[in-house]
């Protein structure tokens, strides 16, 4: 039987500290090459909407440990918007008013399909429990403040996580929308009881901080290097947010992958990057450890408290996206969610 999953039966099957464990679990077995991944693969059609533009997105990965291998589709409408002096990424809901993104779960021993759900919790909270990790591993141990840029639910999920791998004892917090920053302190405070702070730019968030997160939709840098001083550690969730200098300023550095960026496709005959096309700096990535190096103790990590840190997030693996396809379905059973009769859509007596 196939379960089919909604976001809130994944918020109720999930917890923080089990998060973190499986998550960490799973670096290991990429470090062991026991896991696989493919990057990220993006194509795109022209869209009638000004500025905009269709955008399907996949990613999948397995690991062998779990037994399951993972499916991430996106399928998008995504315009440039000028916000603020800034140029934002916008996903635009004309699917009904929502969107789509659908994760499916397969066993690598038999290959039926075990889960289907929609990929808007879990990738929020993949993406933090992610950064959490690479706080866990290259942050200073006493770090109690936290700078966190941006309001949106990748900066829900991440003041979360991060502030249960390090005793933070106050956030402040900067997105370009007033009402939205406060409301997100006012939130955030309540729920966690840790003091906040909304504050009016990036940079007064930053200074005299330890820890600073960047969870935005940006297209520009929205941290400068300057800003940063001996003994932060700097987590960005897209390479577009971070400031090229901060890189190179930073003692120790982290990525997800070694694999490169985003592989984009354009009709054939377009040469110009379409609307809402974000390609990567071309780079070297190979001369920077992998967070699964970290986590298997294949890579040093922070050797001084005077050190700069910086963990990117943004070259995303499928397989660390995995125990979200997973381990969702045993609770999941034990909450009184029983699978939904599904079968008859995708098995079939016809050899591939």
């Amino acid at each position: 039987m196939t379960l089919i999953l909604s976001n809130n039966d994944i918020r109720r099957s999930l917890n923080v500290k089990e998060c973190l464990n499986v998550m960490e679990e799973t670096y290991r077995e990429l470090a062991s090459s026991r896991a696989v991944n493919r990057p990220t693969s993006q194509s795109y059609l022209p869209h009638s909407m000004p500025q905009s533009t269709y955008n399907f997105k996949s990613v999948d990965g397995g690991v062998r440990k779990y037994g399951v291998f993972a499916l991430r589709v996106t399928s998008t409408v995504d315009q440039e918007q000028h916000i603020n002096n800034t140029v934002r990424l916008e996903k635009l809901p004309l699917a009904e008013g929502k969107f789509v993104r659908t994760r499916s779960a397969f066993s690598a021993e038999t290959g039926e399909l075990l889960a289907i759900m929609p990929d808007g919790f879990i990738q929020q909270t993949r993406v933090a429990v992610t950064s959490a990790l690479g706080v866990k591993i290259l942050a200073r141990e006493n770090s109690k403040v936290l700078a966190l840029i941006g309001s949106g639910g990748q900066a829900h999920a991440h003041f979360r996580f991060l502030t249960a791998v390090r005793p933070i004892k106050h956030v402040k917090i900067f997105s370009p929308n007033p009402e939205h920053r406060n409301a997100f302190a006012k939130e955030m405070e309540r729920e966690t009881e840790i003091p906040t702070d909304p504050v009016e730019s990036a940079e007064r968030a930053v200074t005299g901080c330890d820890i600073v997160c960047t969870t935005t939709n940006s297209s520009r840098p929205v941290v400068k290097a300057d800003w940063l001083k001996p003994g932060m550690h700097y987590n960005a969730i897209r390479e577009f947010e971070m400031d090229e200098a901060g890189l190179a300023k930073s003692d120790v550095v982290a990525i997800h992958t070694q694999f490169g960026g985003i592989q984009h496709y354009q009709p054939p005959g377009i040469i110009e990057d379409m609307p809402g096309v974000r390609r990567e700096k071309p780079r070297d990535w190979s001369r920077y450890p992998e967070i699964c190096d970290f986590i298997a103790g294949k890579a040093p990590g922070r050797t001084s408290d005077k050190q700069i840190t910086f963990f990117s997030t943004t070259l995303v693996l499928e397989c660390n996206l995995l125990p979200w396809a997973i381990a969702p379905t045993e609770p999941a059973k034990e909450n009184g969610l029983e699978p939904r009769n599904s079968d008859r859509l995708v098995l079939q007596d016809i050899k591939p």
